[in-house]
């Protein structure tokens, strides 16, 4: 069967409309670097090498790639193919509190809830029951669980007894939920 030179032409176009539409759908992501502390190093360490840092530049800290637990690779930027099979950043991800594989906060999570925990500690005047709930009360609000609203409920009326002081300890974690009631009246 022959074909003339117009159809070979149109059958061309559409293979690469069809192509086009079938990479642009595609994404994949790259990893993500970040130092114990929690701050960014890139979201394309395998795209961008030459962004890759062994400490990180705004505190010192060592940078890791992967979960401490598991090993799973730290999600970082979405790319996406183009119709010549070159992928580029579209959408970069924020640094992750939790490891999507299995679940344990990553350092700089577990850092966070530490702190809080240890200011309470050390300058809240808690009771008893308040020492018992308070540890879980952070570790809800940095989850972002159901039980998260009750526990940011608990954790306000603690600090409207005693003073804000883990206010910008928790407050950096919280979800928007949690962090609503932490801040309303």
């Amino acid at each position: 069967m022959a074909v003339d030179n117009d159809t070979a032409l149109v059958l061309m176009q559409n293979r690469k409309r069809i192509y086009r539409q079938r990479v642009n759908k595609m994404s994949r992501y790259d990893i993500q670097q970040v130092c114990e502390n929690g701050h960014k190093i890139t979201g394309c360490y395998t795209k961008a090498p030459e962004d890759r840092a062994e400490f990180c530049k705004k505190c010192g800290a060592k940078t890791i790639i992967a979960c401490p637990y598991c090993h799973k690779k730290i999600p970082g930027d979405e790319l996406r193919g183009d119709w010549r099979g070159i992928w580029n950043p579209v959408n970069s991800l924020d640094v992750p509190c939790y490891c999507t594989s299995c679940g344990k906060p990553y350092p700089w999570t577990q850092k966070k809830i530490a702190t809080a925990i240890q200011i309470f500690e050390e300058f809240g005047e808690l009771d008893v029951k308040e020492k018992k709930t308070i540890k879980k009360d952070i570790e809800n609000i940095a989850k972002d669980v159901p039980e998260a609203e009750l526990s940011a409920r608990r954790i306000k009326r603690i600090w409207d007894k005693y003073g804000l002081l883990a206010y910008e300890a928790i407050m950096e974690f919280a979800s928007r939920t949690a962090a609503k009631i932490l801040k309303g009246p």
